[in-house]
């Protein structure tokens, strides 16, 4: 994986699917979700119960990646489910802004049973889907909810107790790594380390209107 250069993971991406012709006209979130729904590039594309590309508005100045979809959040249409769901609304509605004005996707887009825990040649596999996502919706800023977020968009291997709380950069993208709301609800003395960095990235999205 080039760390420095998201654009060739993404070429060597569309080369490893036996792609020979790229369409340079803009492509769209829903053109997006479309081929990640035919993508082989792992072994979760043969058990999958489905892909979601993302929620929310695809011209968003937020962008949140969770981490892995699940059944239930395949379910609703939703990447987070349930009590984090919740939770996590109330967290964007905190820093002023509507739910439905960010965007929010999953680093692992397929669902397959059995799932617990993506690998991490599963996130990597993955990996260029997102940085497209990222291209298209050109957030101002990027919020990594979790490990495997932060892994993914960063391409690191460090935890997210280790990274979480400054940012670091995508490209001229800034990231802001934090912990996921389901890890709040079993562990809700860390709500005012998540309330510390999403001050912050209310701050960045401030500068400059």
């Amino acid at each position: 994986m080039n760390k420095n250069n998201p654009l060739s993971d993404i070429l060597k991406f569309y080369k490893d699917l036996g792609v020979t012709h790229l369409n340079l006209n803009t492509p769209s979130l829903e053109t997006l979700e479309k081929e990640i729904g035919e993508c082989t590039r792992c072994g979760l594309s043969r058990g999958r119960s489905g892909v979601l590309a993302g929620w929310g508005s695809p011209r968003a100045r937020l962008m949140l990646v969770a981490d892995a979809l699940n059944a239930v959040a395949l379910q609703e249409g939703a990447p987070v489910h349930g009590e984090a769901w919740e939770l996590l609304k109330k967290i964007i509605k905190a820093i002023d802004m509507d739910p439905e004005d960010v965007f929010i996707t999953n680093a692992v887009k397929c669902h397959s049973e059995g799932l617990a825990k993506p690998s991490a040649n599963e996130i990597e596999a993955c990996r260029p889907w997102l940085l497209n996502q990222i291209k298209l919706v050109n957030p101002r800023v990027v919020v990594a909810l979790g490990t495997v977020a932060a892994q993914s968009v960063l391409a690191t291997e460090a935890a997210i107790s280790a990274i979480r709380g400054k940012f670091y950069y995508l490209d001229e993208y800034p990231v802001m790594p934090t912990f996921h709301p389901e890890y709040l609800l079993h562990n809700p003395k860390s709500k005012g380390e998540v309330w510390h960095d999403m001050k912050m990235v209310r701050d960045r999205l401030g500068q400059g209107g």
